[in-house]
């Protein structure tokens, strides 16, 4: 499958408006088929909207990150062992790694792990608390000479503000044969579909492209990758965030926050299995 278009940020082809959401224009390529939403300020995008205000104040982020650990280690080692299935535990970069919660399940099951986070005070935490190796950057500016076996991207592909120079970086950045990890939320998904513009992946300025199945294989067939494996991961999810996105995504109605602020109080510590089928994993071998 052929990526259609020559780059997702410079693309000269027709778009539409797909939806309008906090504000912004989601445009949609009439040719490739990808939606995304153009970027005003490039250079202090990733400064602004990631800031710890995402990680600690809910809305489009997280109510408080570091009461997902116990849940992301988790997830880290689920993976970790999946990735063994593709490739001889080696070298692993996780990209967008934050606190290092999902590293340090990476490293738990033998993978020698490394970490780049774009916001320095999670970044710190993974630092100094989880003696993690994690640089402060985000990969579109991200400079190394060490070379990486597997390339970990969970919920992060689409937060990328250059989708063309983050695919490049990767390839670089690989061995050969090396293979890429994207866990990434399905828009043609049928709870995506049903929502329309109230899915909680809509959420820009945080999120800024939005994939298919489709569209993500053309993007990495684009840049030499193929393909190998694909599936939906075991997530849970602590209540409490959920409650956030639902407050953050959906209309107003009566009592919508005392609802809320209830349900939170009563079951906000607990953790449920995630319910829905838009969250998905693929498995992309470099050629």
């Amino acid at each position: 499958m052929k990526k259609k278009c020559s780059s997702f940020i410079a693309c000269k082809e027709e778009k539409n408006q797909f939806l309008e959401k906090n504000g912004y224009k989601i445009l949609q390529c009439k040719k490739c088929d990808h939606q995304f939403m153009q970027i005003e300020n490039i250079l202090n995008h990733v400064r602004e909207v990631y800031g710890d205000s995402y990680f600690f104040d809910g809305k489009q982020g997280y109510p408080n990150y570091f009461k997902q650990k116990d849940i992301l280690q988790l997830h880290g080692n689920n993976y970790g062992e999946l990735l063994s299935k593709y490739k001889i535990k080696g070298k692993i970069l996780d990209v967008g790694c934050a606190a290092g919660f999902i590293l340090k399940g990476y490293e738990q099951c033998g993978w020698e792990v490394s970490g780049i986070e774009p916001n320095d005070t999670m970044a710190e935490y993974g630092r100094s608390k989880l003696n993690l190796p994690i640089i402060t950057s985000a990969l579109e500016c991200f400079q190394s000479n060490q070379k990486y076996d597997v390339i970990s991207l969970i919920q992060v592909i689409g937060h990328f503000y250059d989708c063309d120079k983050a695919l490049l970086k990767i390839s670089g950045l690989l061995n050969k044969e090396g293979i890429v990890l994207v866990e990434f939320w399905d828009r043609n998904s049928r709870i995506a579909k049903t929502m329309g513009k109230y899915w909680h992946e809509y959420s820009p300025p945080s999120v800024v492209s939005w994939f298919s199945d489709s569209t993500l294989t053309q993007l990495f067939n684009y840049y030499g990758f193929e393909l190998i494996g694909k599936g939906r991961p075991l997530k849970k999810i602590r209540i409490a965030h959920a409650l956030s996105l639902f407050e953050e995504s959906t209309p107003g109605f009566i009592y919508k926050k005392k609802i809320l602020n209830a349900a939170n109080r009563a079951f906000g510590k607990l953790t449920i299995a995630y319910p829905f089928h838009d969250l998905k994993w693929h498995i992309f071998k470099k050629l």
